[in-house]
């Protein structure tokens, strides 16, 4: 937003400079008033405007001097996910701004008001189809849209020739340029050159309607009344005002002016010039200007992203109004999104529970999310179509009006940089994300990183929750937790997660060996794993129901642990409980957490 408001500021700077050096002095009215009029939406406008024949493109190659592996820890432990409320503080530059837009409305109301108890108390007739109001006790002289305010203070030659020039006021509308820089100001009322180009356009009225005057009424009587006119200053802007002692001087010097030659006309084919040069600049895609979601990236190994592909994808402005960066920082968390669905990414720090970016990530895309701030994350993923916006207590939030599935990341992603001897590690990361599609066998990756020749893949087997015997399987995509399951290399295990409040079973789970599941969006309550070991799954139907067991069944057992899915509002926010579990045949006793 500073950006923008320095460009326009600077248009505006160009236009009034060239209009002071080029045009001021000459007697082309009516393309002075179009050019005074005209220049400072252009300003305003131009900023916004993109032409790709005007734009260059320059690139930058990004380095980092450690890349880490993500992996999966098998430590067994409970893992509390908590999500606390972000806060949201007070935008003081927008307030300070809502008052100077209602200081300057109210003003303008005030400036009616005053005009129209003038109007009131006055006496008034019509003339022409124009209105002329006769001020009591005064010599001033103005107009205002079709009504001529005249003193009864003047003689008959002035309010003759003063009834003149202001029916070229009335005639020409000039009261429309006065209220279209009115309201100008009450939304740009921080910008001192729109009430530079009001003043420079009040003149010009002077200067339009004392050129017709004049041609009518002699230019040495006009001038001579000019000097000898009793000068009141009004308080109402906007008027077209007869008597202004600050623009007597300047409208007697043009009215002895002569008439420009009709060549001068050519200077204002010099803003063509300026005109391309600002829309060059405009269009320019200078990567230093731009966010770091908007750039063409090149990795490491010079794979270059497609620009299409580019623009599908970035950090959308509303959920991400108190997002965190580091400019000092040059890491990155490369994201690359397979081709099954799109993808909400939120980073949320460990530390603070509070969100630092969200990233919406388009499908076959690969994202840079840079500048990332020192400290220990990790990532909520959704994965859907739709992509929609909405206000949650004041804070913005991204989701997806087909929601299909949310995975909340289990990885501690570490971007705290560390002193070397050789020299400072800025870690970055790489994950690869996919939602499975209806012919594939895993589900969502979940991270993929590599050092030199060396890879670690955490991914998770679809077909571990088979469809038969999971079709009244229980499930609530509002929570993020999830119960992951090691599974030892001795045998296969099928694991049932039966509710203790009912018997239920909810989800029949099958792991082969030498694995690592994740159970997710398990609904609350506490639930009892029935487990068997063995191998060749298979599956039989008992009164109705789809069972899966083992051919070759070793050994069976109820887990003596209860685990406890009720979610806890503390003061920090809604603790959401997960747990770790390591199963192996082999092992006589089972650790569990």
């Amino acid at each position: 937003m500073l950006h923008y408001l320095l460009q326009t500021l600077i248009f505006q700077v160009i236009f009034l400079t060239l209009y002071d050096i080029l045009h001021k002095k000459d007697t082309f009215f009516t393309l002075n008033r179009l050019y005074l009029i005209i220049t400072p939406i252009l300003s305003l406008v131009f900023p916004f405007i993109k032409i790709d024949a005007f734009s260059t493109q320059t690139s930058q190659v990004y380095f980092t001097q450690l890349e880490r592996v993500i992996t999966i820890s098998s430590d067994n432990l409970v893992v509390l996910g908590t999500t606390g409320p972000e806060q949201n503080p007070i935008n003081w530059w927008l307030i300070v701004y809502f008052i100077g837009v209602g200081i300057s409305l109210f003003l303008l109301i005030l400036k009616f008001y005053k005009l129209n108890i003038m109007k009131t108390f006055s006496f008034k007739i019509n003339i022409k189809n124009k209105k002329i109001v006769t001020l009591p006790n005064s010599t001033q002289a103005f107009s205002f849209w079709n009504t001529i305010y005249l003193g009864d203070g003047l003689n008959e030659e002035e309010k003759k020739q003063i009834l003149i020039h202001e029916i070229v006021h009335v005639d020409q509308k000039h009261s429309l340029d006065q209220l279209y820089f009115e309201f100008l100001k009450i939304f740009l009322w921080w910008n001192p050159l729109i009430y530079i180009n009001q003043s420079r356009i009040t003149v010009l009225h002077e200067y339009i309607a004392d050129a017709v005057v004049i041609s009518s009424v002699g230019k040495k009587n006009y001038i001579q009344q000019l000097l000898n006119a009793t000068f009141q200053t009004q308080e109402i802007t906007f008027v077209n005002q007869f008597f202004n002692q600050s623009l007597i001087k300047k409208r007697i010097v043009m009215l002895q002016k002569s008439k420009s030659k009709t060549i001068a006309k050519f200077k204002y084919l010099l803003l063509v010039p300026v005109i391309i040069g600002i829309l060059t600049y405009t269009s320019c895609n200078d990567e230093t200007n731009q966010s770091t979601t908007d750039q063409t990236e090149i990795s490491k190994n010079n794979e270059a992203i497609d620009i299409s592909e580019r623009l599908k994808s970035g950090e959308p402005k509303c959920p991400n109004q108190n997002s965190e960066y580091d400019r000092n920082l040059d890491n990155y968390l490369k994201v690359r999104n397979g081709k099954n669905s799109e993808v909400i990414l939120d980073i949320i720090s460990i530390e603070t529970y509070k969100k630092v970016r969200t990233v919406f990530i388009a499908v076959n895309t690969t994202q840079f999310i840079r500048n990332i701030p020192e400290g220990i994350y990790r990532l909520n993923i959704n994965f859907g179509d739709g992509y929609a916006e909405k206000t949650v207590n004041g804070t913005c939030k991204a989701y997806f009006k087909n929601e299909k599935l949310t995975e909340p990341g289990v990885q501690e992603l570490d971007f705290n940089t560390k002193k070397r001897k050789e020299g400072i590690d800025v870690p970055s990361y790489n994950i690869t994300l996919d939602l499975p599609g209806d012919s594939d066998d895993t589900g969502p990756i979940d991270t993929v990183d590599t050092i030199g020749q060396q890879s670690v893949t955490a991914s998770i087997t679809r077909d571990a929750e088979p469809k038969c015997p999971n079709k009244d399987a229980k499930y609530d995509n509002k929570l993020d937790n999830y119960l992951r399951v090691t599974i030892g290399k001795s045998a296969d295990a099928i694991i049932e997660m039966i509710s203790q409040e009912n018997s239920k079973s909810i989800r029949t789970i099958h792991i082969k060996s030498n694995q690592v599941y994740f159970i997710r969006n398990i609904p609350e309550g506490k639930y009892k794993l029935h487990i068997a070991y063995g191998d060749n799954y298979a599956e039989k139907t008992i009164n109705g129901v789809c069972k899966g067991y083992f051919k070759n069944e070793k050994a069976t057992e109820i887990d003596k642990n209860t685990l406890d899915f009720t979610t806890v509002i503390t003061d920090r926010g809604v603790d959401v409980p997960s747990y770790n579990i390591s199963l192996d045949l082999a092992d006589e006793d089972h650790d569990h957490s």
